[in-house]
């Protein structure tokens, strides 16, 4: 990427950023508060009333183990979902303005994962506070599990932004899709408390991969990648990939549709 389009997606992400709290004197406040709030509500609803318990062998609160996974979930879920509104929503900019089109689906993405990281290390934070045992060693490899993530999230965007253009009933589906993939990834149970033979169906679930990697490396004496991460980034990068060439053999014809 060139100085120039580095500058440009600079601008873009800041222009994002600033939409989100236009009108709101206290905005980033509440981008503090609100994931605490959340992780409160789900702790509340999965560790009290539902009983959702640790996998065996972790002596930790459930609302550590779940908390290390759901805000790598909602970056990549909120990613994808504004990323792939993009197009349709600067409708007018694209027809007024020549520059690069994947670059306002790279800055949506880029907006949401740099707010959503500040709700994170505000989790941490709170975690460390309360006397979680959190393996700082393992950051590094956290960190690199988030990158190959937020690699996932553009490349389906980017794909989706495009398409999206063409089948409007995309908007309509996508959310529910990301609920149903939200229910059947292992943020709020353990694999190893599913009946027995369902367990193996999670390793289908790309996703299932990235809240392992992230929960060894924060959760447990991982501190070191292994070949799963390896595997991540090979999987982030083949979609980066497909979401290119999708976005970029569609998005000649998008002033036609919009």
């Amino acid at each position: 990427m060139t100085r120039e389009y580095t500058s440009l997606l600079g601008r873009l992400t800041r222009r994002e950023i600033r939409s989100r709290f236009i009108g709101s004197a206290s905005g980033w406040i509440w981008l503090v508060l609100n994931p605490l709030l959340l992780l409160a509500v789900y702790s509340f609803v999965f560790g009290v009333i539902f009983q959702a318990r640790v996998p065996p062998g972790l002596e930790m609160p459930f609302v550590a183990w779940l908390a290390v996974a759901l805000w790598p979930w909602l970056m990549f879920s909120e990613g994808v979902l504004r990323g792939a509104q993009t197009i349709r929503e600067h409708a007018a900019l694209i027809s007024k303005v020549a520059m690069p089109r994947e670059m306002l689906v790279l800055a949506s993405v880029t907006a949401v994962f740099v707010l959503h990281l500040v709700g994170y290390a505000a989790v941490i934070l709170v975690l460390a506070a309360i006397g979680v045992d959190l393996n700082w060693l393992g950051f590094p490899r956290m960190l690199l599990a988030l990158a190959t993530l937020y690699v996932l999230a553009v490349g389906l965007a980017l794909g989706m932004s495009a398409i999206q253009v063409y089948v409007r009933d995309l908007e309509q589906a996508l959310p529910t899709v990301f609920m149903f993939w939200f229910f059947l990834t292992p943020i709020l149970y353990a694999p190893s408390l599913l009946p027995p033979g369902y367990a193996g169906w999670l390793d289908w679930n790309p996703m299932t991969w990235w809240m392992t990697e992230i929960r060894s490396a924060l959760l447990h004496d991982h501190a070191v990648p292994g070949w799963a991460a390896l595997a991540l980034l090979g999987g982030s990068l083949a979609m980066l990939w497909l979401g290119r060439v999708i976005f970029r053999r569609l998005s000649p014809y998008f002033e036609d549709f919009l």
